[in-house]
């Protein structure tokens, strides 16, 4: 291999498997072809890989390390039998981790629904998700965010796993019984070190004690966890909700069909436009109605044009601010759309910074602020927002494919392929990290690696155009004329029938050398907004 490993990867790499599994797959190798090589079986090498069997040394230095490729890698080499020497698993380290942390730290898992109507998950998901909003707005109190808590759901996981993985203290878990307009609310707290309890509660009340049931769980959350509560947080955390219970069941059913973007944008729309019509004080719903479309004009969920979509995006998450000015989820919103659409770069910092005020913990503004970041040249910060942003949601997809996106537009193409791994692991079924594997490896001049992977990007996208536009582009560039005239003919055509983003088009034209025509596309993307 002609590039070396750059030292920031080795430094990230802190188990055997950790290490193992990276070099394995630089020097391209399945498990069954490591476990070959070297004389083991497959379940050993994945045990070896999950940190759940260690080597003995010798056969690390005799096996593993020629066929690893690593000749010209002395401080691999070290590492990796350094790791070996080790007498520790992983779950060691991570209780050890939690245990030396000074800042309190929860996970809130989905609530069960135990009620005879499989209709009411939207009830248990808001339930929870409403309280992960209120503990996010507390300053020094790690929270983990939706996606990741949320990956849960259904899976028969010890809650001491699960505080390993999401690297927390505490768990809340519970559920919720609905007949009627009865509600009968449970929850726990779980010490993640012990899977011991340590409190719980039930709560028998009406649907319209809602709002108070979310304020008791809150507040003896905060009891338990000796948890200081400022004044001002305490305002946010309990701020009175004006909003009629049917408005806001449709606003959680809103936010229930949002969670499952893009599929569910427009069931999403449908809720939050019923709630608002049912009260139109509602600022939250309108919070919501902003994100939908704000998504509906981005360039990776992109299904509208970009100035049709950011316009009802900024007229929402205006109103929603109108009505209520501390919605940290409206600010990050327009502080979004002003980053991709208007390109105001103070504004746009202004707007992000208000929101953190608001909630320092929410991780989509974390997310979206590292895009800012990235605009102005800011690189070194934007990875540091990249790096909080996945400390706050360690397993969620978009967050997991943002730190492949930083990686690629910082030009450290190797960390993005190993971000990819990790993705590829944790979510198999999506098309993303393949798509980000084949613009790293293009950049690698990994042609035929790259070509695979944005053909696989294709077939599990439902093709979309960013990923068609991607392998066109990378035809062109390499000589593959009639390739790249192809898709581009393609794309072209899907044109007249529903909205192709200019960029995309632009993309092929590039690759062709066409550059008259690219540029007449990207003209046409900058007349729109079209971000990136």
């Amino acid at each position: 291999m002609d590039a070396s490993i750059p030292p920031e990867i080795l430094d990230k790499l802190t188990t055997f498997g950790e290490l193992l599994r990276y070099l394995r797959r630089r020097a391209g190798l399945t498990q069954t072809q490591l476990s070959i090589a070297v004389g083991y079986s497959g379940a050993q090498i994945s045990r070896l890989e999950q940190n759940l069997r260690l080597p003995n040394l010798a056969t690390v230095q005799a096996r593993f390390l020629p066929v690893l490729l690593l000749k010209n890698e002395p401080a691999a080499r070290e590492l990796l039998l350094q790791l070996a020497q080790q007498q520790r698993i992983d779950t060691d380290a991570g209780a050890e981790a939690r245990s030396g942390r000074r800042t309190p730290s929860i996970a809130v898992l989905p609530f069960l629904n135990i009620s005879a109507d499989v209709d009411n998950n939207y009830l248990c998901d808001g339930l929870s998700e409403e309280l992960i909003n209120a503990l996010t707005k507390i300053k020094g109190f790690f929270v983990v965010a939706r996606g990741s808590a949320f990956s849960f759901r259904g899976r028969e996981i010890d809650v001491r796993e699960i505080g390993r993985l999401l690297n927390v203290d505490t768990i809340l878990e519970g559920s919720i019984q609905r007949v009627g307009d009865r509600l009968r609310v449970t929850a726990q707290l779980i010490d993640a070190g012990n899977g011991f309890h340590f409190w719980s509660e039930r709560f028998d009340r009406q649907m319209t004690d809602v709002f108070a049931i979310q304020d008791e769980i809150t507040l003896a959350i905060v009891k338990q966890l000796k948890v200081e509560l400022l004044a001002k947080e305490r305002v946010a955390v309990l701020a009175k909700k004006h909003e009629s219970i049917e408005s806001y069941n449709l606003y959680l059913k809103g936010r229930f069909y949002w969670a499952q973007r893009p599929q569910g944008i427009a069931k999403a729309i449908e809720c939050f436009d019923q709630a608002i019509d049912k009260d139109p004080t509602f600022a939250r719903a309108r919070a919501g109605l902003a994100d939908c479309y704000v998504t509906l004009g981005s360039w990776e969920n992109g299904t509208r044009r970009p100035i049709e979509a950011m316009a009802k995006a900024k007229e929402a998450a205006t109103k929603a601010l109108e009505l209520d000015n501390r919605l940290a989820e409206a600010h990050t919103t327009l502080a979004y759309r002003t980053t991709h659409h208007d390109w105001d770069w103070a504004t746009a910092d202004a707007q992000f910074k208000r929101a953190f005020e608001l909630n320092p913990n929410y991780a989509v503004c974390h997310h979206w602020y590292s895009h800012y970041l990235t605009a102005v040249g800011r690189i070194e910060e934007s990875l540091n927002a990249s790096r909080r942003c996945l400390e706050l949601d360690p397993l969620d997809l978009v967050i997991n494919t943002h730190m492949a996106w930083h990686y690629q537009f910082a030009r450290q193409y190797e960390q993005a392929v190993e971000q990819c791994w990790k993705t590829s692991e944790l979510h198999p079924s999506s098309f993303w990290p393949a798509y980000f594997f084949g613009l790293a490896f293009e950049q690698q001049g990994q042609i035929d690696r790259a070509a695979e992977e944005f053909q696989i990007a294709v077939k599990m996208s439902g093709d979309v155009t960013f990923a068609s536009a991607a392998l066109g582009h990378l035809y062109g560039t390499v000589g593959k004329a009639a390739e790249a005239r192809s898709v581009f003919n393609e794309l072209s055509e899907r044109s007249k029938c529903v909205y192709v983003p200019a960029y995309d088009i632009a993309l092929v034209c590039a690759g062709l050398g066409w550059k008259d025509q690219a540029l007449e596309y990207l003209f046409q993307a900058y007349q729109s907004g079209q971000g990136g």
